[in-house]
């Protein structure tokens, strides 16, 4: 997977050793845990497959705080973590202060690592809908499962053998998300014909 933007991303994933999914909104049998709105496709990298830059924009969102990005961040990733942060204003030094008190509470730095990726399939989930909720009245589910974006995950990955109680789950909109060379969402547009032939 390679993920691109206009706003500077880069980030190459390799797949080949993921454990991939998806979540409907429905659970099909006993022990299947799901949510609603359903309509994403996600997968956990294996360790050392995720490098590159992200960039994100305002208007992008920070699930974990359930907030709007209102100024630009620049994460740098190589293999599987954050190594830098860039940016300037609040949301930037906020995001820093989050990872840094994960990283000396636990005394590792897995809070850095990528824990999934994956992007939305769900035409009538809304971007704007974290605007309408106060924030102890909503998890943010439509924010991951909104069609063409991209959600970038930090924290636990049980596939790459990290641990930690730390997470950032940031979904951005505007990404190319190219699967084996082969454009799946471009400019945050999904391109339907593109599933259908690869399904």
């Amino acid at each position: 997977m390679r993920v691109t933007s206009e706003h500077g991303s880069d980030l190459s994933i390799q797949l080949d050793q993921a454990v991939v999914g998806g979540v409907w909104g429905y659970a099909q049998k006993p022990g299947m845990v799901s949510h609603w709105p359903g309509g994403l496709v996600l997968a956990f990298p294996a360790a050392g497959s995720v490098s590159g830059r992200l960039v994100m924009a305002p208007g992008d969102v920070n699930l974990t705080f359930k907030n709007y990005l209102t100024s630009p961040i620049e994460l740098v990733i190589e293999s599987d973590e954050v190594v830098d942060i860039n940016g300037h204003g609040a949301d930037a030094e906020m995001m820093k202060s989050y990872w840094k008190a994960w990283e000396d509470l636990e005394g590792h730095r897995a809070c850095y690592a990528t824990s999934h990726v994956g992007f939305g399939l769900n035409a009538q989930a809304r971007w704007d809908a974290l605007a309408f909720y106060d924030k102890r009245d909503c998890n943010g589910t439509e924010l991951r499962a909104f069609a063409g974006n991209f959600l970038y995950s930090t924290g636990a990955n049980e596939v790459a053998g990290r641990h930690t109680l730390g997470h950032f789950d940031l979904p951005m909109r505007g990404c190319t998300i190219a699967l084996d060379g082969v454009c799946m969402v471009r400019s945050g547009e999904v391109q339907w014909d593109q599933l259908e032939t690869a399904a």
